[in-house]
């Protein structure tokens, strides 16, 4: 090795050094660490007071731990630089991106197969159609992988009969909503009403199907979806809580009873996969919220059980977060475990929502239902669903996916991970 490239190495082991050491001490600051999360629309967490008890317990020190890393000053940046480098698509106009064969929809029953294969974490899409400042995900329907998860929703079914009662809700796409049977059909998108209707034909007469197509079909000239992001808004959530409601033989809440917030200038997913077009730039979405009535505070759980936070389930101010974050104003984001507790309600009733992020806008209407919620983000959350239930003697249980989760083998493997 000449004498170059030695000093050349030299420096460079210097340099890595250099910014190891000014990174813990950046991360070794008290008084310079940030007290809330734009990226995840939350308040971090406090610093514990100190009590004898809780040193000797050992509880104390783990949550300085929880606070030193949740609060690391330079955690907000990170999250922004990966985000900053997922992978986009570059879309100019009217276009299709992606996309997929669909299966010919049976008319009668099939067997049931269950061979899930993983294919990868996240929510990505198959295909995405983008017309204007309107992005609309597409939906192609795969036999087998429907057929996975008509099983796995009938076997949990099996294992709680006679304790609690099983309700599926499948949600429908954007764009069986707004476009035309002949646009659908152009880019060979499954219809998603028979694909659903499908699914529900083939499930135990236990399972209760909640049919949310009517109740958005009939509204449909409300602002139901984003155009900028792949999820419905919580007014399209509300009226899958009437459905829901109808499917129980309860009243809904009125949508007029709660306190409405609107949180502007909202550019989701479809924008940032879309290479962020001008024309959604110029006509971002907005978030509408209902604040639930009773309570608005929630329990919030890691994937073991142990309490990390707690949070808002409406969280009222995320109109000052960055413009692809205000979706997680609901229910503080995806987490593992949720427990809500509703104090004006005396009656013991009871539910958990197994969900994907569909369900974040949906879950803050069943407040005003229930005494007890409870949330499993069955993506993250681990543990056996049915033992869950029966320990906590919980009487409803609410399947709520969009059709798209239905169709996805990466989704049907961690929702079979807590069915046992």
């Amino acid at each position: 090795m000449d004498k170059f490239t030695e000093k050349s190495m030299k420096l460079k082991i210097i340099l890595s050094v250099g910014v190891v050491v000014i990174i813990f001490i950046i991360g070794l600051a008290f008084f310079a660490r940030p007290t809330i999360s734009e990226n995840e629309k939350r308040e971090l967490t406090k610093f514990p007071e100190f009590t004898f008890e809780s040193f000797l317990s050992g509880e104390y020190t783990s949550q300085v731990s929880l606070w030193f890393s949740d609060t690391y000053p330079l955690r907000e940046a990170m999250i922004t630089a990966n985000g900053a480098i997922q992978s986009i698509y570059g879309i100019r106009g009217e276009q299709v991106i992606g996309g997929g064969n669909a299966d010919a929809i049976p008319n009668g029953p099939s067997d049931i197969v269950f061979n899930p294969t993983d294919d990868g974490k996240g929510e990505n899409f198959e295909g995405m159609y983008l017309n204007g400042d309107t992005a609309y995900q597409l939906y192609f329907f795969n036999q087998q992988n429907s057929d996975s998860y008509i099983a796995l929703i009938n076997k949990f079914a099996r294992s709680v009969e006679g304790k609690a009662t099983v309700y599926d809700m499948i949600v429908p796409l954007h764009y069986q909503i707004a476009l035309s049977k002949e646009t659908i059909n152009k880019y060979n998108a499954s219809d998603c009403g028979e694909a659903i209707s499908y699914m529900y034909s083939n499930l135990d007469d236990s399972v209760v199907a909640v049919d949310t197509l009517p109740q958005l079909i009939s509204h449909n000239n409300e602002y139901l979806y984003f155009r900028t992001d792949h999820h419905w808004t919580a007014r399209g959530a509300y009226y899958a809580y009437v459905a829901f409601c109808q499917a129980k033989d309860i009243t809904p809440t009125s949508l007029e009873d709660y306190q409405r917030l609107q949180f502007n200038g909202f550019l989701g997913t479809f924008y940032a996969n879309a290479k962020q077009p001008t024309s959604m730039r110029n006509n971002p979405d907005y978030v509408e919220a209902f604040v639930p009535m009773g309570v608005n505070e929630e329990k919030v759980y890691d994937s073991n059980g142990n309490k990390i936070a707690e949070y808002a389930i409406v969280y009222t101010k995320a109109d000052k977060y960055d413009a692809g974050k205000k979706y997680t104003a609901f229910i503080g984001g995806d987490q593992p475990l949720i427990e809500i507790h509703n104090p004006k309600i005396n009656d013991g009733s009871s539910i958990v929502v197994i969900k994907e992020s569909y369900g974040n806008a949906f879950v803050p209407f069943l407040v005003d239902s229930y005494e007890y919620v409870y949330v499993i983000d069955y993506r993250q959350w681990s543990g056996d669903l049915a033992d869950f239930v029966i320990d906590r003697g919980i009487d409803d249980v609410l399947f709520l996916n969009v059709v798209s989760n239905t169709s996805t083998s990466a989704r049907l493997k961690e929702l079979s991970s807590i069915i046992k």
